[in-house]
């Protein structure tokens, strides 16, 4: 696709489905966005160009009837409606960061109705823990303040995934869980190929961990146990290596149990709720993990 027209990518994003009035903003110039600013709008846009992409394939491979036979009746008019807030949150974000960009290639691990509600939960939880954890080094005002408006936005997208699930939708955690732009950026990675030509996402690409429940069942208590499996041929984990659960406002260190090539083992701590980001890393202060201590990161699905 070229084309130099935000409108027009928007509305090639799109499809040919119609959609609610898009979100315009005077308020940006990309010769404003500077440096980090920048580089965290960019990969914001990256981010909500996934998830408009994501539900515009629920809705061309998925009918109401698909919906209804799994037990999701009337979810179809829901999808409709994140699609066209995405729309919005990528028209403003693009608008923002300047012409340059194209559709990317995305693929996602979705054959059924039910897949595309579970790994729609897990996206919508990166994307707000990305705004979250970007708007705490955003500099500039406009920037921070629509990154809270769409916030909101990613929380109910969220919770509605989450009941139609079955999940914990309300309860789930007191505070939502930020995430770093290099942790939020691995976790969407896998599902994204770009082409060179846009800017370039300038963040610490994190490897992938696996990480399933092999005790218990939903909704988890502390004590079940968890399987953790990384690609040890590109990711050395050292005895000094632990698993750290994020989720809610705690950061929460648990043991590794290295038992194989790439095999590991941890206990789901307390205090963790909901869908939890799993990090392996060393690090043992407070805050946010550096960069390069995130040695690899996944998630686990706890209530």
């Amino acid at each position: 696709m070229k084309t130099s027209s935000a409108l027009a990518l928007t509305l090639a994003l799109a499809g040919t489905a119609s959609a609610n009035p898009i979100v315009r903003s005077s308020k940006w110039k990309r010769a404003n966005l500077q440096g980090l600013d920048f580089e965290i709008i960019n990969l914001a846009r990256n981010l909500e160009s996934l998830e408009l992409n994501y539900w515009n394939q629920g809705l061309k491979n998925f009918t109401d009837d698909d919906f209804n036979n799994a037990g999701y009746q009337g979810f179809r008019q829901y999808l409709e409606l994140f699609r066209d807030q995405e729309i919005a949150h990528f028209t403003v974000l693009n608008e923002a960061a300047g012409e340059g960009f194209e559709n990317c290639t995305y693929t996602f691990p979705v054959t059924t109705p039910y897949d595309l509600l579970a790994v729609g939960q897990v996206v919508t939880t990166v994307g707000e823990g990305a705004f979250i954890g970007g708007i705490a080094n955003l500099t500039d005002s406009p920037s921070r303040q629509t990154g809270g408006a769409i916030i909101g936005n990613e929380a109910r997208q969220n919770s509605l995934l989450r009941q139609y699930l079955g999940l914990d939708y309300f309860n789930a955690v007191n505070f939502d869980t930020p995430l770093t732009a290099s942790q939020a950026y691995s976790l969407a990675a896998p599902f994204l190929n770009c082409p060179s030509s846009n800017p370039p996402i300038k963040f610490h690409k994190i490897p992938p961990l696996m990480a399933n429940f092999t005790s218990g069942s939903t909704p988890h208590s502390p004590g079940d146990e968890i399987s953790i499996m990384w690609d040890s041929s590109s990711v050395y984990l050292g005895e000094d290596v632990h698993i750290t659960f994020l989720g809610d406002v705690y950061s929460i260190p648990q043991p590794l149990t290295q038992n194989g090539d790439g095999m590991g083992t941890t206990t789901l701590p307390q205090g963790i709720n909901g869908t939890s980001i799993l990090v392996a890393t060393n690090f043992e202060g407070g805050g946010p993990i550096p960069d390069k201590q995130n040695f690899a990161i996944g998630y686990v699905v706890v209530a």
